[in-house]
């Protein structure tokens, strides 16, 4: 793996940036997965960030390992080291990050949690690989890690322990991780562990797990006590399918759910982002859901600064803002669509993960095929003007069918930004327009207020 050649940024503008589908965010760089040092036929996965002084870099999540990558020079980033899977590949990897060590896990047989110090990482020349520092087998395979970085915990979720519930680790002595409690009520797909400081002062300063269960719901389990953990409350809707990951608010009053399988089954026509009130934890309640645009499968979602990341598979990022978490309102206000020739339900392919807490603004994107750093582009508004309408595109055989809720002609480019029709869209109703004989792809329309929908000609 060595430092690729020098580019240089893609602004996003008329609805995309070089190929890909945008709206507010500008690509810095893409790389595939066999730059990143992945051997074929092998997958992209997980991403997650650390910091070092004034360096920022990017763990990137392989079928056989995990790739260290320098991007302070986004646009031109530098493939810094290899960390191999423990044992055998697999098509799921998880990483997080404590201070300086990193904390990885698979689905693989045997791999149990490899930590590594990423300290040394500045000083290393590109191109070579990484040892463990140290190696936790207290349990094998796991589909997740969940990290307390206040606390010095992590947890092992989806592991082949404890009902693949909590499996409790004490790595605050990152050189001897050790077990130290365990929750096995039910299988846990992901969690978000916290110290918490929200609204109910019960359990103000206490260290809360908020669980996803996959088929199992939703549960708040409180952890203070790592060898009596008590659950506190639970959640299962019947409009969910599989509880696969989540995110608190800021404040710690709201939580985000992704369902992995509702578009699968039919149960959703579009993407749908729930939203759960959790600010009694003994009693939260589901507020309702955000429905996109665009019928694809979501993964996993991050809150930052008011709003939610979410890597939806073939759509990509999509950027909500937070306008009124208690009544379930967000707003997309940025995406960035890293599959433009593919729309679709399933997990098969796109976006992973999204990794948006970088100091500088930059946010990683990993992909099952390819590794992308963007940013929102400058003079991106994050106010929304609710007075203005979302434009919403049906598609059927052979024509397109556009609703602008106010007059004004659109064009529509096709994925190279050559422009291909005007429309002129109505104020009421839908404007139909036949797109029959079109080369497949993906075309954006564009308004001449700056709204862009997208679609799918098959």
């Amino acid at each position: 793996m060595l430092s690729l050649v020098a580019s240089s940024q893609t602004p996003c503008e008329g609805g995309l940036a070089g190929q890909y589908p945008c709206e507010g965010m500008d690509l810095l760089c893409v790389r595939s997965f066999e730059e990143t040092g992945g051997n074929p036929p092998g997958n992209g996965n997980d991403c997650w960030g650390w910091s070092f002084q004034d360096r920022e870099y990017v763990l990137f999540g392989r079928s056989d390992g995990t790739t260290i990558i320098d991007v302070t020079d986004a646009v031109n980033p530098v493939m810094v080291a290899n960390v191999p899977t423990a044992t055998v590949p697999s098509l799921w990897r998880d990483i997080k990050v404590i201070g300086d060590m990193a904390f990885i896990v698979s689905e693989a047989g045997d791999h149990g949690l490899q930590i590594v110090d990423l300290s040394v990482v500045p000083s290393l020349v590109p191109g070579g690989s990484m040892a463990n520092t140290a190696h936790y087998t207290g349990f094998g395979d796991a589909h997740n890690v969940v990290a307390n970085p206040e606390t010095g915990y992590v947890y092992g979720v989806g592991t082949n322990t404890f009902s693949g519930g909590l499996h409790i680790v004490d790595v605050n002595d990152p050189l001897n991780p050790t077990l130290v409690g365990s929750w096995d009520e039910s299988y846990i797909h992901d969690a978000q562990a916290v110290v918490y400081n929200g609204p109910d002062a019960d359990y103000a300063g206490r260290e809360i797990v908020f669980a996803y269960c996959g088929y199992g719901g939703f549960r708040i389990i409180d952890v203070e006590d790592k060898a009596d953990c008590q659950t506190l409350s639970s959640i299962q809707d019947s409009s969910w399918v599989y509880v696969h990951q989540g995110w608190l608010s800021e404040d710690h009053r709201f939580a985000f759910m992704n369902d992995e399988i509702d578009e699968v089954n039919g149960v959703a026509e579009n993407t749908r982002t729930w939203i759960m009130d959790v600010q009694d934890l003994d009693d939260p309640f589901v507020v309702g859901f955000h429905e996109g645009a665009l019928g694809v499968t979501d993964h996993n979602l991050y809150t930052h600064n008011g709003k939610v990341y979410s890597a939806n598979y073939y759509a990509g990022l999509q950027v909500l803002d937070i306008l009124d978490a208690a009544s379930g309102t967000l707003e997309m206000t940025a995406y960035f669509d890293t599959n433009p020739f593919s729309n679709q339900v399933g997990t098969s392919g796109g976006a992973w993960n999204v990794y948006p807490y970088f100091e500088s603004g930059n946010i990683a994107i990993s992909t099952q095929s390819h590794f992308f750093m963007v940013r929102p582009s400058e003079g991106t508004s994050t106010v929304v003007d609710r007075n203005v309408p979302a434009l919403a595109i049906q598609s059927q055989s052979g024509r397109q069918s556009v609703h602008s809720g106010r007059a004004e002609l659109a064009i529509v480019l096709d994925a190279t930004g050559r422009q291909v029709a005007k429309w002129p869209l109505s104020a009421s109703g839908w404007s139909t327009f036949l797109t029959e004989g079109w080369p497949a792809g993906t075309y954006v329309v564009r308004t001449a207020s700056g709204r862009t929908a997208r679609f799918i000609q098959r």
